[in-house]
């Protein structure tokens, strides 16, 4: 995971002039004292917006009872889990209209019914001359287009790659953004991350994002793809800032995370762990399973061998093989494992 912690310089606000500390590549900075958003160049970057956050209380709430569904065995995981940190923080992204056309040439291969003509005896020992369909593959030339209209989204960071930061992203929704009001959020304390991209950058990055996606797409159906050439309009571009929230948790001396929804609360994906007692009963679930796989095995090989064997010993043995097996497998994969790891 990349650092937020790099070496850090000074930016003072243009608004209230209050010294904001920014990383080396921050190019649109959120006051943490007025809330005002500008460019580093001191330009303000307008109107824009972001999703309401719930408080921290709320995200605990989602996350007890992410542990309390997830616990299975682990009767005191909701009791002893001692949450060590409950960070809020507002995640920059670019949203953008992207209106994108492209026309591709290439060829596919079909399988064409060719016919023939052999030389066969026929019944009687005479030479005859038989019709047969082969089949021989074809190239058929495709010329087409692919025309589309999407509203994309862009991380506006660079480094930061938080735990479950993917999987949030991909849950963010336009329909739940409101006009950027930092006195609305300012009493949740956030973290509000600054962006390294700027929105020339951004436009590029969604063009060369929607382009490698008409070429894909276009391959897929395929043999050879000749040429592929995509224009695009990037338009009514939007900068928008998202809570996202990570939780610490500590549990029998072991520290843990969960990924959460700041908007709702809700976890999105979270560690939980596998204690000593767990560990030891996947162990034996796994020796079980090894002896009982040995005697399937041994069952099935003796029915194998026999010169008149019972299908039904052979079915028996072939089956507690395979439940042995799979066992064995599972028992000592969890044996090797400290936590797993869970969606919300």
């Amino acid at each position: 995971m990349g650092s937020e912690e790099d070496a850090a310089d000074m930016f003072k606000c243009p608004v209230c002039n209050g010294n904001v500390k920014t990383g080396p590549d921050d190019v649109v900075i959120t006051c943490t004292y007025c809330g005002s958003t500008t460019t580093i160049e001191g330009k303000a970057i307008g109107d824009h917006l972001m999703e309401p956050a719930v408080d921290a209380e709320k995200r605990l709430e989602g996350f007890r009872s992410f542990l309390d569904e997830n616990k299975g065995m682990n009767k005191s995981l909701v009791s002893n889990a001692h949450v060590v940190e409950n960070r809020l923080i507002y995640v920059p992204i670019w949203m953008s209209q992207v209106k994108a056309d492209s026309y591709y040439k290439g060829y596919k291969t079909v399988q064409v019914p060719v016919e023939k003509t052999r030389r066969v005896r026929d019944s009687d020992g005479n030479w005859k001359t038989e019709r047969y369909t082969d089949y021989e593959t074809g190239y058929v030339p495709v010329q087409d287009e692919i025309h589309t209209n999407t509203s994309e989204r862009l991380l506006a960071r660079k480094g930061a790659r938080f735990y479950g930061l993917e999987d949030y992203l991909a849950t963010v929704d336009v329909k739940r953004t409101v006009p950027y009001n930092f006195e609305a959020i300012k009493d949740l304390e956030p973290d509000m991350l600054n962006a390294e991209i700027g929105q020339e950058e951004a436009e590029k990055a969604l063009h060369s994002r929607v382009a490698d996606r008409h070429r894909a797409d276009a391959k897929s159906g395929l043999s050879e793809l000749f040429d592929c050439r995509t224009t695009t309009e990037v338009g009514n571009t939007t900068y928008l800032q998202t809570p996202f929230s990570l939780v610490r948790y500590k549990f029998q001396g072991d520290l843990y995370k969960a990924a959460i929804d700041g908007n709702s609360g809700k976890v999105l994906m979270g560690e939980i762990p596998i204690t000593k007692a767990q560990r030891a009963l996947w162990t034996i679930i796994g020796l079980l399973g090894i002896i009982i796989s040995g005697i399937g095995g041994q069952l099935a090989l003796d029915q194998i061998m026999a010169t008149e064997s019972e299908v039904m010993f052979l079915v028996g043995g072939i089956a507690a093989l395979i439940v042995g097996i799979i066992m064995a497998f599972y028992g000592f994969k969890v044996l090797l494992m400290t936590q797993r790891t869970k969606k919300g």
